[in-house]
């Protein structure tokens, strides 16, 4: 969990800290060039390092020729964008809205985050969590450092702060990155790896850059809309709200050895008891940030985005409904139907992108929290409908998670549209938080012993 936190930890520096440096434009520019990152590291790796990481978790596995192949592929395909992106790089600059020294600095972070995602993948299936905690740390520190510096100095554009910093850092990890997995490496290029990695790695593209847009394609049409103002303001409630898949994302880390073990030896039983307990975490980390999340706000952020911390209760339900998806996905990547999780991703996305397009003019901005929720949850309906009716390994009953959802739901239309004074509020929700967290405490509990089991044995 602490590798996830420590990965996260410049978004949520930009938060706490960052945010009250910026002005609220400046937050907007530096969301909308992360919102490019992701696109760029799908379409310049072509998906391919993701291949890595169920490669390794099959039977009889050649690692190191796979790697080597892995590398060479990779390196191909960034060779060859990077430099259709720097030969046309004014055409770039035009068509994102972004300084030309911007464009080239979003090239070097698009290879630490290709390069983070490999050492990543290859030290937790090697349980080396305390190494790569160590790793991911001293970039997250290296990156703060020099943007507390930099933003410190600087008077004008202070996005450029971060940006110049990460680049840095990222540079740094490649070349770490580059070192350790070299001495795992088999240089060869066989046709069968590949054929491996084209047919897990390509059909999740699709998917990839569907959920690329899901997550932040929101903010390149509140930008056309409305502006870098409103861009920022979104992006700091956004960007709160979805804190709960930060946490469930390295608890599902944490398992997937454990997780794929039990689909490989049919323990149907194991998957669903230990999906049901993580899925408690993550009601649990929801229920906080929809009772309590625009009071914490109002103590830790500036009140310059104080009017969008209404949307925090809203992104955190649509982060639940996220979940849901997360957890369920797997089975269908384990069968390798990687195809079906592409087709649900586009239709998900088509509906947020075509509901956004209708309603942002006519309702402003905040409408976009409630379209992702939308598209959360028909996402994670239409995985949980594949897995049953298609994959049919084992069935799975969602209506438990429904439950949960529709009740938060409730909870936060309850306190929006009632105007309590402070103190009843805060013991009202209080005592609903302490009702929520006694009604988990079984599966929370036993989420932990899981863990404990999984790691003696």
């Amino acid at each position: 969990m602490g590798v996830a936190i420590a990965s996260k930890f410049v978004p949520l520096a930009s938060i706490f800290i960052y945010s009250r440096f910026m002005t609220v434009q400046d937050y907007g520019v530096i969301n909308l060039f992360m919102s490019y990152i992701w696109i760029f590291a799908i379409v310049m790796s072509l998906n391919l390092h993701t291949g890595i990481g169920r490669y390794i978790y099959t039977v009889d596995t050649e690692f190191g020729s796979f790697l080597g192949t892995s590398l060479l592929a990779i390196g191909a395909i960034y060779l060859v964008t990077s430099s259709i992106v720097l030969f046309n790089l004014e055409r770039f600059s035009m068509l994102l809205g972004l300084p030309s020294q911007v464009v080239i600095l979003m090239l070097f972070l698009v290879l630490g985050q290709i390069a983070e995602s490999l050492f990543t993948q290859v030290a937790i299936f090697n349980e080396r969590s305390s190494y790569l905690l160590k790793v991911v740390s001293i970039k997250a520190l290296l990156t703060f450092l020099l943007s507390f510096g930099l933003l410190n100095t600087m008077t004008n554009e202070k996005y450029l702060a971060v940006l110049y910093s990460d680049a840095v850092a990222s540079l740094a990890l490649l070349i770490y990155a580059l070192r350790s997995l070299l001495v795992s490496v088999r240089w060869s290029f066989r046709v069968s790896h590949m054929r491996y990695i084209v047919n897990y790695a390509l059909p999740l593209i699709p998917y990839m850059l569907c959920m690329t847009l899901l997550s932040q394609f929101d903010r390149v049409m509140i930008n056309n809309y409305f502006g870098t103002e409103a861009t920022g303001l979104y992006s700091l409630a956004y960007n709160i709200g979805i804190l709960l898949p930060l946490v469930v994302t390295a608890v599902l880390n944490t398992f997937n050895p454990t997780f794929f073990d039990a689909l490989n030896k049919k323990d149907y039983v194991r998957v669903v008891k230990d999906s049901e307990n993580i899925f408690a975490l993550a009601v649990m980390v929801t229920g906080i940030l929809v009772l309590f999340g625009q009071e914490l706000a109002g103590i830790f952020i500036p009140i310059k985005y104080c009017s969008s911390f209404d949307l925090i209760p809203i992104v955190a339900i649509g982060g639940l409904c996220s979940v849901i998806f997360q957890i369920w996905v797997r089975v269908i990547s384990y069968a390798n139907r990687t195809f079906l999780i592409s087709f649900i991703a586009i239709i998900a996305t088509a509906a947020n992108i075509g509901l956004n397009y209708c309603l942002l003019p006519i309702v402003g901005y905040k409408v976009a929290a409630l379209t992702t929720v939308i598209a959360y949850l028909m996402m994670s309906l239409g995985c949980v409908a594949i897995i049953n009716y298609v994959i049919c390994l084992f069935k799975v009953n969602v209506l438990y998670e429904m439950i949960y959802v529709v009740g938060l739901g409730v909870i936060t239309l309850f306190f929006q549209n009632l105007n309590l004074q402070l103190l009843p509020a805060i013991t009202l929700k209080s005592t609903l938080l302490a009702f929520l967290v006694w009604h988990l405490k079984a599966k929370l509990f036993a989420l932990v012993e899981s863990k404990k089991v999984a790691l003696n044995s």
